[in-house]
């Protein structure tokens, strides 16, 4: 028979420890990082708007701003970070500017996720890779896609395989401005041996 004297001490030792896994997860260091990758995630694509062109000129599905703090994140190793800019920009970007519409948010934010998983596989795979980028970038497409097909008030009802090819097809120079960044990071600024980000020159 356990002491009733016993169980305060129990209690409290699991609480520490939820305490320590907690603390372990979200560091002074990792909400740094969150908090700058997540003002990138907001700067990139503002950046992009502003540039003086028509307003059907979709340079946003074009060139694929929300992808490029994410792919920083996980070239430098830094997977908790990656993934908490996939699950939040999305609605930060909605939050501040209204955009996107909180369907499109949700379809980019099951890109995002996929594009930082499969990166980091490929990377845990094959190696720092100057492409990596661009199968990353369409298996988040294809991820939406099967979200897609489930769910196509998401795409407004329109067929999903369309819209992924034309997300594609419309994304092109946005996957080329990835993989360059790709490779300008493993040149450049490649992850140091632990993973601690870029290397010091």
């Amino acid at each position: 028979m356990n002491s009733p004297d016993f169980m305060p001490i129990a209690q409290s030792a699991t609480a520490d420890a939820d305490v320590g896994r907690a603390s372990r997860f979200l560091t002074v260091s990792l909400a740094r990082e969150l908090g700058i990758l997540l003002s990138l995630s907001l700067l990139f694509p503002f950046m992009i708007h502003i540039i003086p062109v028509p307003e059907d000129a979709q340079l946003g599905p074009k060139l694929l701003p929300m992808f490029y703090a994410p792919l920083l994140a996980v070239l430098w190793g830094r997977l908790q970070s990656a993934l908490g800019v996939a699950l939040l920009a999305p609605w930060l970007n909605w939050v501040l500017t209204s955009h996107p519409s909180p369907p499109s948010a949700v379809v980019m934010m099951i890109q995002l996720l996929g594009f930082v998983v499969v990166l980091r596989l490929l990377l845990n795979r094959v190696g720092a890779r100057w492409f990596l980028a661009a199968p990353a970038y369409l298996s988040g497409i294809v991820a939406s896609l099967a979200v897609a097909i489930v769910f196509p008030a998401l795409i407004h009802g329109r067929g999903a395989l369309v819209w992924a090819l034309q997300s594609v097809t419309v994304g092109l120079p946005g996957i080329a401005i990835l993989v360059l960044i790709n490779w300008l990071v493993l040149r450049f600024y490649p992850p140091s041996a632990g993973g601690g980000g870029p290397q010091a020159a």
